[in-house]
């Protein structure tokens, strides 16, 4: 009956995708020229990457920027990569780097990845303290045996739950530990002391032993590759935060991290410790394409209410005005006070259950202001509960908002990956349009702003925001985890494709087709988009996250 029901839906969402999509075009598309895809300028950079994981955010994101930034990057192949819960080839990962080094101007180097084998099995501390030895004597070599390679290197501060399955039903009493131990180191309070000996009597010894165990470990891994930048082995260090929380043991390590920096000059701007972990390697992009042209971005950030800079959102440590500043540093931007002197606009929505409909409206038209005096502009659009309702996007559209001139959009996950996302597109955008010299994109250059822009929308807001919590919700009905879709991966898949083809038709119609886009051309023409499909999958057997590929077609209007 399921499989019935996938069926149906997928045959229906693709039908109405398709006629959507042929309706609108039949309008304009008659009196336009299809323009061919321009031929990429040679890469004038090629950097080798070991991902945080095998999702797109880690790896598909990183490759597509680094073409705007005109950088080839390397990747290793999918199959020594992680899958879900497995953990990847860790050993034939190094010596994959090894044999790239030689053919690389830089290296971007997941410690995690080559230590636990990605993101999830660091969390279950894969990694040995023999496999921590031997990413820091791969590190060491590559720099030993070419000297002159650039390389950098991000660790991650574990998260505050709790992942090791044998451990999981003392999560909860262990997150009140963690955060009880910095505020009564924070506070001092004897009351809390108290409360916090109670607590601790009721957590097997073995079991808080271990959790401890995990982030003094991870302090000194992250001292010694510190030591590495003062050595000169490492160009830079990017020190990102799992999963937090305003007070617990991350946080303790992270202070102790930043004193540790604080304190040694030498380290100034060559080590980052910052909030985040999907992002980690697409900041550090951001970086290395900054440091390589001197281009250093200004920033105006403006907010869409008041309180906005001072929340603190979920799964995270601190305010949002703090990650904002953090991460214009990673992409080695300064923040102005002028928009008029900024080569992009942060414009940084944050939603709530109280944001209603007319300061979300209210909001939209704060970025088509800024859009029509001229400003370049990345749009975060934050939702405190992650609901459609509380985002801005919808009325954007309603607004009028011209999408396809937008430096950056996101909205995906949390605050730190978001920001993150934004900040690095627009960064990026903005040095090659600094580099063109000229007043308007060129078309190859916009075409792949425009293919990483349009997957945002798709991405971050019809899919996050509206398939799957539809999706979700379906399959829990016929007691289908989404978590772990097993034999139904395949039709789950085919289903999500329908639906996000309708997506796509709907973003087409309402935002893309027949609009005039910012692309130089010599004659005077008229570029516009002509065409939109999307091919997705599931790159795990979850619902969490989706790859999407874009495919965008351009015209010159026929005056």
């Amino acid at each position: 009956m399921f499989r019935r029901f996938l069926s149906c839906l997928a045959i229906i969402a693709a039908a109405a995708a398709v006629a959507a999509a042929l309706q609108w075009q039949a309008g304009f598309v008659r009196t336009a020229r299809p323009v061919a895809e321009p031929a990429d300028a040679p890469a004038r950079l090629t950097v080798a990457v070991v991902p945080l994981d095998s999702r797109p955010p880690c790896t598909q994101y990183v490759e597509q920027l680094a073409g705007l930034a005109g950088i080839r990057v390397i990747l290793p192949p999918p199959e020594l990569l992680d899958k879900y819960r497995t953990p990847a080839d860790r050993t034939a990962l190094r010596d994959w780097l090894r044999d790239a080094a030689p053919a690389a101007d830089a290296l971007i180097v997941s410690t995690d990845m080559l230590m636990h084998g990605g993101l999830m099995a660091s969390r279950r501390s894969v990694g040995t303290a023999a496999d921590a030895e031997a990413v820091l004597a791969v590190l060491a070599g590559l720099h030993r045996d070419h000297p002159k390679l650039k390389i950098y290197a991000f660790s991650i501060i574990p998260r505050l739950l709790l992942a090791e399955d044998s451990d999981v039903r003392y999560q909860k009493k262990m997150f009140e530990f963690s955060v009880l131990k910095d505020e009564v180191l924070t506070f001092e309070n004897p009351l809390d002391r108290e409360k916090l000996d109670r607590l601790a009597a009721q957590i097997p010894p073995a079991v808080a032993g271990r959790y401890q165990a995990l982030y003094e470990a991870n302090a000194q891994f992250n001292y010694r590759l510190m030591a590495m930048v003062e050595q000169g082995a490492l160009s830079g260090l990017v020190i990102g935060q799992d999963d937090g929380f305003p007070f617990g043991l991350p946080n303790m390590v992270k202070s102790r991290l930043t004193h540790f920096v604080a304190h040694r000059p030498q380290l100034a701007g060559r080590v980052v410790i910052t909030r985040g972990t999907d992002e980690v390697a697409l900041t550090v992009l951001g970086r290395v394409a900054a440091e390589t042209t001197g281009f250093q971005p200004q920033v105006f950030v403006q907010y869409s209410h008041p309180a906005a800079p001072g929340m603190v959102m979920p799964y995270m440590p601190h305010s949002v005005a703090r990650t904002v500043a953090e991460k214009i540093a990673l992409a080695d931007g300064r923040e102005v006070g002028d928009p008029r002197e900024a080569d992009f606009v942060l414009f940084v929505h944050i939603g709530t259950a109280g944001t209603g409909p007319g300061k979300l409206a209210a909001a939209a038209r704060a970025v088509r202001n800024l859009m029509a005096e001229g400003h370049r502009v990345a749009v975060v659009d934050l939702s405190e509960h992650f609901f459609a309702a509380e985002t801005i996007l919808p009325y954007m559209l309603q607004e009028g908002v011209e999408l396809t001139r937008l430096a950056a959009y996101a909205g995906w996950n949390t605050t730190s990956n978001s920001i993150g996302t934004a900040v690095t597109q627009a960064a990026i955008y903005s040095g090659a349009l600094a580099r063109s010299g000229e007043a308007a994109a060129p078309l190859g250059l916009y075409r792949r702003q425009l293919a990483f822009l349009t997957a945002r929308l798709l991405d971050d807001w019809y899919y996050q925001k509206d398939v799957q919590p539809y999706v979700n919700g379906r399959l829990k009905a016929y007691n289908i985890d989404p978590y772990n879709l097993g034999g139904q991966l395949a039709r789950v898949d085919e289903w999500i494709g329908g639906l996000l083809g309708d997506r796509a038709a709907t973003l087409y119609r309402t935002a893309l087709a027949g609009r005039p886009l910012p692309v130089l051309d010599a004659a005077g023409k008229k570029y516009v988009v002509s065409g939109l499909t999307v091919e997705s999958h599931l790159p795990w057997q979850r619902t969490f996250e989706v790859r999407l590929e874009p495919r965008l077609e351009f015209a010159v209007l026929e005056e």
